[in-house]
Parts: structure tokens; sequence; C-alpha cells
């Protein structure tokens, strides 16, 4: 069996057949297309061991093809789209999968339009990212995971240096994203997310505050809160936060956050956030933090505002500190 009589199996869906026939000869044969051969081969069955729910192989499959593209001809850069998009299908799969070390590694300066292209979901309603724009995205979610810790896991924030670090892998990569489409909302986000690494605060409060002048997301709301230090216009954030999630299980943080704020100032307003907090954690099957504990001990005895008076709390606060 030759090289193109397995091109040929692929090209008839015999993704297996291709795989078993290519490995005896790659194994003894490096040459142009037998490596080429190999990669793509190989790079169905990733798909296909993902689609079996065969995540282990599918990872060491994908560790495997890292270590066998620098020795493709990838003039046309399909092989680097293709593991991309290999990435991004093990980031959805395995938990553990660390985009930021692949974005590191990644040569942004080889990318294609097609890479940066925005495409339309199968029904044609709705626009979808591009493929770097969500490699982009997968990097900020870890690197913001690293910075603030994850609430729902109470997975402790990571120390400066790491989220630094993280920083600077993936600053190439926005770099570019800000040059195709510096307008971008989300672009400029992330730019606010590696000025407040930096120690640049009021770069990224300006940032934040252009962001809310068009948008009204409620994670800009939080993210400009911790830019903020001032009690009452950060109480005023963090209530414009919470006014605009409307998923209950997404308003835990910025409840936690606001309740932290007002004890001792305003007890039953804290309590009512400290309830719905907990309410919702229980609801998830999630156990009650020691902070939430401890924070339970401080206002026991208090009576927590209703849901009128809070979300009436809400709206004062919000028209008291404009954005």
């Amino acid at each position: 069996m030759t090289v193109k009589d397995v091109f040929e199996l692929r090209k008839q869906g015999k993704i297996e057949e291709a795989y078993e026939a290519i490995r005896p000869m790659y194994a003894v044969h490096q040459g142009k297309y037998t490596t080429l051969c190999m990669f793509w081969t190989a790079s169905d069955i990733l798909k296909k061991r993902i689609q079996e729910g065969r995540i282990q192989e599918a990872e060491n499959i994908f560790k495997a093809l890292l270590r066998l593209q620098p020795n493709i001809d990838d003039k046309d850069g399909k092989a680097q789209t293709a593991m991309m998009h290999n990435a991004l299908r093990l980031s959805d799969e395995l938990p553990a999968f660390r985009m930021l070390d692949f974005v590191e590694s990644l040569p942004v300066e080889a990318l294609t339009d097609a890479d940066w292209q925005t495409g339309m979901s199968q029904d044609g309603k709705h626009q979808l990212p591009s493929t770097a724009q969500r490699l982009l995205t997968r990097a900020f979610h870890e690197i913001q995971e690293q910075m603030y810790g994850d609430y729902m896991t109470r997975t402790a924030p990571s120390s400066h240096d790491v989220v630094l670090s993280s920083a600077l892998k993936v600053m190439p990569l926005l770099q570019e994203a800000m040059r195709r489409n510096p307008r971008d909302k989300h672009n400029q986000r992330y730019m606010a997310v590696v000025y407040t690494i930096m120690g640049e605060r009021e770069k990224a409060a300006d940032i934040y505050r252009q962001l809310l002048a068009r948008h009204h997301d409620s994670y800009l709301y939080a993210e400009l809160a911790d830019l903020t230090d001032a009690p009452g216009p950060k109480a005023a954030l963090l209530c414009r936060a919470i006014m605009n999630q409307r998923q209950e299980k997404f308003r835990m943080g910025y409840r936690l956050a606001l309740a932290r704020l007002l004890v001792g100032h305003d007890n039953q307003r804290a309590a009512h956030e400290l309830q719905k907090c907990i309410a919702t954690r229980q609801a998830l099957g999630h156990p009650v933090t020691r902070e939430l504990q401890q924070l339970s001990s401080q206002l026991q005895g208090v009576t927590p505002a209703t849901d009128d008076q809070q979300h009436d709390f809400y709206q004062r606060m919000a028209a008291k500190y404009p954005t």
C-alpha cells in the first residue's frame, strides 16, 4: 500500500483503516507525504475519539500531533487551522486542558485571514466568532479563573506572578486581535483585564467606562467594581451587575461581593444578598462555603430585606452613582 492509497481510504471515509495503514509506514519513513498523511489521518482519529468519548486517547493524539506539526509543509496554514480546531474540541471535553499553553506556542504571525473570519451558525441566524477569537476567549476565561478563583468549585486565586505570566502568554494573540478589530467589545475587555494585571488600574477603568456607555453586560459592571475603591460607587456597580444578570447562579459572586461591602453598614441588605447566595448554592447541590458560614454568623438574628426593598435599593444606588 502507498501513501496515495491511504489518502484514498481517508477520502472514502475509512478513517480507522487509513490510520492503521499509515502508522507502520510512518514508523520507518518520515518523508514529506508520509508525514502529511500521518498528520491528517491522526487528526481524523482525534475527532473520532472525542465523538466516542475516548478523551484520554484524543489528548494523547493531540500531543503527538503537536510534536509532528513542525515537520509538516504547511504553506497554506491548513494544518495549523486544524490544530486550532482540535484544541477547541479538547477544551470543550477536557476540564484540565490548558488553552493558555496552546496559545503560547501559537505562531500568531502565521494565522490566515480565514482563521480570523467570523462564520454563521447552521441555521444561518447567528454570527459565530472566528476560530482565533474563540481561542482568545478560552484563554482569557482561564486567566480570569486564575485572578478570581472559581466561586462554584472553591478554587483559590493564583499568585500575581502566575497571572502575569499567563497574560504575557496571550498578549501576541490579543495584540493581533486588536489590530484586526480594535472596537470589538471582547477585545477591549481583554485589554482592560491585562491593564488590571499590569497594575494600570485607571487605564483599565477607562476602558470599562467606555464599554458601559454602549453595553450593559453584568460582568462589565462587576469588573469595574473590582477596580473601584469608593464604597458607594462600588456598591452601585454591583447592584447594576445583579440587575443585568438574569441567571441567579451567575449572580452569586456579585451578591457575595455586595454582602461583604454592606456588612456592618446595612446588615439587612447584606443578609438579603447572603440569603440568596446560600439558597442558590444549595439549589445547585453545592456546599455552603466557610466564608458564607462566617458571614451568616455575623448576621445572625438580622431580618433580611425583602426582594422589593432590595430591588428599590438597587435602583436608588444606580441613580445616585451613574456610571
